[in-house]
């Protein structure tokens, strides 16, 4: 069952601002700033995914995020990352790498963790999440054919797969410290409407397909289609060596206001 949560009807200010973030991994320093300058601010938070594994701050992370989304101040977005961990804690059989280990080794001795965890992802994380039809939030993109099936509400498992993962070519690999990873593809981005924008994480280096692990981009990378749909990818490497990003964007004029790095040489 999938919670979609559209917003309309249940924000008390529509026209309010809003701090959106990329994928943090448990790197907590950056996150706190963020979260103490979305509250200086008296903005929303969002998180476009992946809050956990790489980094070894999971669990405050993560306890630090439910108190925001239990007081209504946050939004979670599911990335790749939450997906893998609570369907491993449900029993699955899934592939775990080494950013997963980190957060199941600390799970296995922090039962608060594993707890609170839970919580956050089974009550409160969304696949995406949308503001006036316009503004748009997910981890790792949208399906092409998402746009005409949400006006029926025949939203697929595919197109919720591409939101945590993305879209990839899986017979072209990338090979990285023992693992193969794919190449992504995002032709996904040239099918957004022209009166969208589409908040995403995931890619540290998108548009060009390899998964980079060295390297990250070194701000939020903004792409508008030929119908003027534009993609904003938040995912600046957080928790691998990177950089936390977050943009603050008005519902009113659907505009960004300013992009913000709350990384300052961690």
């Amino acid at each position: 069952m999938h919670k979609i949560n559209t917003w309309e009807g249940r924000l008390v200010n529509k026209n309010m601002k809003y701090l959106v973030i990329g994928d943090v991994h448990a790197d907590y320093l950056p996150f706190k700033r963020a979260v103490n300058f979305a509250t200086e601010n008296d903005l929303h938070l969002i998180c476009v995914g992946d809050l956990i594994d790489n980094g070894e701050d999971g669990a405050i992370c993560v306890s630090e995020m439910l108190k925001l989304l239990e007081t209504g101040k946050a939004t979670m977005i599911k990335g790749n990352h939450e997906h893998k961990i609570i369907r491993h804690l449900n029993g699955a059989n899934v592939l775990l790498g080494p950013p997963n280990m980190v957060t199941l080794n600390q799970m296995e001795t922090d039962k608060l963790f594993e707890h609170e965890f839970r919580q956050m992802v089974e009550e409160y994380c969304q696949e995406y999440v949308k503001l006036n039809d316009t503004l748009y939030f997910t981890h790792g993109g949208m399906h092409q054919d998402f746009w005409e099936a949400e006006k029926t509400g025949n939203i697929t498992r595919r197109m919720y797969d591409d939101m945590m993962f993305g879209q990839a070519d899986y017979k072209k690999t990338f090979h990285h410290k023992g693992q193969d990873y794919p190449y992504r593809t995002y032709e996904w981005k040239d099918s957004v409407p022209g009166h969208v924008k589409l908040f995403v994480g995931h890619d540290p280096a998108p548009l060009t397909g390899e998964p980079n692990f060295d390297s990250f981009q070194p701000e939020p990378t903004v792409y508008v289609n030929e119908q003027g749909g534009t993609t904003v990818w938040l995912d600046c490497g957080a928790g691998k060596g990177g950089k936390l990003f977050g943009v603050v964007v008005n519902s009113s004029t659907n505009e960004i206001e300013d992009t913000i790095d709350f990384t300052q040489n961690d």
